[in-house]
């Protein structure tokens, strides 16, 4: 390939990247996707070609305030508005549908005959992201978060707490274990590392011990037996953007290593040519989840512009980055949304957070103005 192909292949790539990153934006800014309710608005957990939708999912709600935050213009230039206003929107609803002990329904289906599993639980996980969430809209729109909602969403965290460090959930009245299926999502475990890292940032001194407490275990675990700690790739991609958060937070060299041995375990698990990966680790005819392509690929440029994807991981990383961004911008969907997976073909909210985001990253990298710390510190 010659300099001037090249340079056209690299011109090419750029405006793809930022007509994906525009497509994202408008489609996870649409009425399909952020749907009035009765108080505010909640965004939709997915979303197939003809409409239907399964709820709104309040654990999207808080990443999606934080991908508001990220995505919105420059305030006083009068284009966030938009963004603000949706925000606030959101931020109602979570304040209404949670009440007053900030319990809200893990997935809110307000029309269905039969409830979901999930609503028997109150996540630990959940809640944490949601918190973080009104933290970050609330330091870019100073107001837009009503008062005392994000205090009582905290204070019902505390609770989901055993032996100072975060538990997996809890059973809601009239629930009972036999109902709950053993699942990543219902075990302590990897995920919390990103939900500790979530808390770790508030600033609040209840919560730093449990986060401190949390993540100290599963240093531990992962020192002793990291190998075992992935399964599930999707929850294992948290584990990794967990110790990316703590590391842009605090720039603690132990995490940034831990986030380093944890994608280089992942990356074995990426194809370099398809940029397919298994949603459970080595179940190669399993069909891959969109979510964890852009997982792999927004962590994988964080790690590579924090120089740490060298010696096999550095022959590793080129291949699989050209497929993975291959892979995600070809799941975007004409319609708009990132298409989860091949079976099912449904669109989906949080994926597309995490592609937006791992877009973003990509064409700050090819121009040169990825920051890896601030980047960590900024994961949705």
């Amino acid at each position: 390939m010659d300099i001037e192909q090249a340079a056209l292949e690299t011109d090419t790539n750029s405006e793809r990247v930022g007509s994906a990153l525009q497509s994202l934006v408008r489609w996870l800014l649409s009425k399909p996707v952020l749907r009035t309710a009765e108080t505010g608005a909640g965004v939709v957990n997915w979303l197939t070609s003809d409409g239907q939708w399964d709820g709104l999912y309040p654990e999207i709600c808080g990443y999606y305030l934080q991908f508001l935050a990220q995505a919105a213009p420059a305030t006083g230039t009068g284009r966030d508005t938009s963004f603000r206003a949706a925000a606030a929107a959101v931020a109602a609803w979570l304040d209404a549908v949670g009440g007053d002990a900030a319990e809200p329904p893990t997935l809110y289906q307000s029309d269905m005959a039969e409830p979901d599993w999930r609503n028997r639980c109150l996540f630990a996980f959940d809640l944490a992201i949601i918190v973080r969430g009104f933290a970050v809209a609330e330091a870019r729109w100073p107001g837009s978060i009503p008062i005392g909602v994000s205090g009582r969403y905290a204070t019902s965290l505390l609770r989901i707490v055993e032996n100072g460090r975060l538990a997996s959930h809890l059973l809601r009245p009239g629930a009972s274990s036999a109902d709950i299926p053993i699942k990543w999502s219902t075990r302590k475990g990897v995920l919390h590392v990103k939900a500790a890292a979530a808390l770790a940032g508030l600033g609040r001194h209840d919560m730093d011990a449990i986060a401190r407490a949390t993540i100290s275990d599963e240093a531990a675990l992962f020192a002793h037996g990291g190998e075992a700690r992935m399964r599930e790739l999707h929850p294992f991609l948290y584990f990794v953007e967990g110790w990316l958060t703590l590391w842009g937070q605090t720039e603690d060299q132990h995490a940034l290593a831990n986030a380093r041995r944890a994608f280089g375990m992942v990356l074995g698990q990426i194809d370099p040519l398809s940029g397919e990966a298994p949603p459970i680790a080595n179940a190669r005819d399993a069909v891959t989840r969109t979510d964890v392509l852009a997982q792999a690929l927004r962590a994988g440029l964080v790690l590579e512009a924090a120089g740490q994807l060298t010696d096999e991981l550095g022959e590793m990383w080129p291949p699989r980055r050209r497929a993975l961004q291959a892979a995600v911008l070809e799941r975007i969907s004409p319609e708009g949304g990132i298409i989860f997976d091949r079976v099912g073909g449904h669109r989906n909210t949080w994926a597309s957070m995490f592609a937006w985001q791992a877009l973003r990253f990509l064409r700050d990298a090819q121009m040169g103005k990825l920051d890896p710390i601030a980047s960590a510190a900024a994961l949705i």
